[in-house]
């Protein structure tokens, strides 16, 4: 592997906490429309596909600066901080709630490279470590920005991304078969 460079994540990516409450109010919320993606739509690093709360065009429209695109990852703000997905194509267009964060890499990033670095123990306790709230812990953009990262190279992160991946599948599929 060719040489690894440390970065906080402020410099690598755009960080933006979810719409404040006042909003996108539960009331809002309707059957059909664009889906908002909540803390609890997060299992096991990936967006859970099961019911979400929808928002009008007119809201999605309002609250553009909050949408996700592919590539993007998303974390929970409170409770659970260390949790986090990437979001895949056919959630491009998604938004994502209050209690989220948004990570959006440059191009020194490869967002799924990311998004595994993210999932390692060390790195998640780290997060956990410098949270704040004594009840109830909770990350804000600040923390995450503040977040060393390690990379290496794009391409040799393309690489890297590509294998775990491909284990990842592997795991599903296995899944799939004892289920």
């Amino acid at each position: 592997m060719s040489k690894w460079k440390k970065a906080s994540l402020g410099s690598l990516a755009e960080v933006q906490t979810g719409p404040f409450g006042s909003q996108l109010k539960n009331e809002q919320y309707i059957t059909g429309g664009t889906p908002v993606v909540t803390v609890e739509h997060i299992t096991n690093f990936f967006i859970e596909d099961f019911i979400y709360p929808s928002v009008t065009d007119e809201d999605k429209d309002r609250l553009k600066k909050y949408t996700l695109q592919s590539g993007d990852i998303v974390f929970s703000r409170v409770g659970s901080v260390d949790l986090s997905a990437l979001v895949k194509p056919h959630q491009d267009g998604w938004l994502f709630s209050s209690r989220m964060l948004r990570v959006r890499v440059e191009k020194k990033l490869d967002a799924q490279f990311l998004s595994y670095y993210l999932r390692q123990s060390n790195v998640r306790q780290g997060i956990i470590n410098t949270s704040v709230g004594s009840t109830m812990p909770s990350i804000n953009t600040t923390i995450l920005k503040n977040l060393p990262v390690v990379y290496c190279p794009l391409e040799d992160q393309q690489k890297i991304a590509a294998v775990l991946s491909a284990l990842d599948a592997k795991i599903e599929l296995n899944n799939r078969i004892n289920a």
